[in-house]
């Protein structure tokens, strides 16, 4: 079974919440326990509750868990995650875990106000639905033009070569026509099927009391930009303010994004004489491959980030003085400390500049002068 989330370096680099002690994962809405397993082969200390509202799936589970390493550390149990009783099941929890269910629950702001409850105050909440473009969005209006119930999957001729016209004239043939049954039932039929924009998502987020942190497509969409070197003209957004901005300019078909009970702290990108006092730290998503330091700190150098799992790779020409900064960020230092020994001092605009795009594309975390060393390991 392979891991079905945005990869947990990603997950990382968005979330750095110090864990303390044993973790504990909640898996809302798990089916046949897919997502479940995976999160114990991913972290084999940890304590996994995983409910679902199917007790047919939860027996797929349960005997599916009897052949599964670590599946013992699994329990699953029968659950409906708009009940208040969600809590005296699940506890705390540093991950939360609500991937493609949302998007099929008549309440989901009740979901939401319990999987909070749930939520550890450091823990984050993963979660997947439906956006904007989601081809349900527009097929499940016309299915009734052609005499077809959406409300009910029903396999039959009728149905498939209404999906077949449906798939040529919107060049994309052969996508869903040659879907198995169940797929089609869940994803495009069925009672109902939220496909939001990300402002909406998140409007009933912030209700719940949650605040965006990442959507993992901004990570890919903010890429030409970048490459364009219009990194600054988005200044001094947070990466969640990027990702809405994106969603307005292309909504995306399915949202992967992170939540967290607080709100993440905002560099001081405006005032570079007070972001001089935030600590840059690496996250783990990146691999760097650096030159030699050097003292000539204007002199411009190559620098390569690598992402295996993303498959993203990002050449940088960068001047001397932010090879340094790369090189000593391990968030015990302030930008401050790293940049005393550079002569003549770094231009404001230019350090907020270049830190803006490293933390943009997820390659850098700062942590305010309040913030204690994060440990995400």
């Amino acid at each position: 079974m392979d891991w079905a989330l945005a990869p947990i370096e990603w997950i990382r680099s968005m979330w750095f919440a110090p864990i303390e002690g044993p973790m504990r994962i909640l898996v809302a809405g798990c089916g046949v326990g897919t997502e479940a397993f995976a999160f114990a082969r991913r972290f084999p200390s940890a304590e996994i509750v995983a409910v679902d509202f199917s007790a047919r799936s939860i027996a797929a589970a349960r005997k599916e868990q009897r052949s599964t390493p670590h599946g013992t550390r699994i329990r699953f149990e029968i659950a409906d995650i708009t009940s208040s009783t969600l809590f005296k099941l699940a506890g705390r929890c540093h991950i939360v875990s609500c991937h493609g269910v949302l998007s099929y629950i008549e309440e989901p702001l009740l979901a939401l106000r319990n999987l909070v409850r749930c939520l550890d105050p450091s823990g984050v909440l993963i979660m997947g639905v439906n956006g904007a473009s989601h081809v349900s969005r527009s097929w499940r209006r016309l299915l009734p033009q052609f005499g077809i119930d959406p409300s009910e999957f029903r396999e039959s001729a009728r149905v498939r070569r209404a999906l077949r016209l449906f798939d040529s004239l919107s060049g994309d043939e052969h996508a869903l026509v040659e879907r198995e049954a169940g797929y089609l039932a869940g994803d495009l039929f069925g009672p109902l099927n939220l496909a939001l924009p990300l402002s909406e998502w998140n409007a009933l987020c912030q209700e719940a009391g949650l605040h965006l942190l990442g959507n993992y497509a901004a990570f890919f969409d903010v890429r030409p930009a970048v490459n364009a070197g219009l990194h600054a003209l988005v200044l001094p957004r947070s990466r969640s303010e990027v990702a809405g901005l994106l969603d307005e300019l292309q909504p995306g078909s399915f949202h992967r994004v992170l939540y967290s009970r607080t709100v993440a702290a905002t560099p001081s990108w405006r005032d570079p004489k007070a972001l001089l006092d935030w600590r840059p730290a690496l996250t783990p998503l990146f691999s760097m491959r650096l030159p030699a330091r050097r003292r000539q700190w204007k002199e411009m150098r190559q620098v390569t980030l690598e992402s295996a799992p993303t498959n993203t790779k990002i050449s940088l020409s960068v001047p001397q003085w932010e090879v340094e900064i790369l090189a000593r960020s391990d968030g015990r230092k302030s930008l401050r400390e790293i940049l005393d020994p550079v002569r003549p001092a770094v231009p404001g605009r230019s350090l907020s500049e270049a830190m803006y795009l490293l933390y943009l594309v997820g390659a850098v975390n700062l942590l305010s002068p309040e913030t204690g060393i994060e440990d995400k390991t």
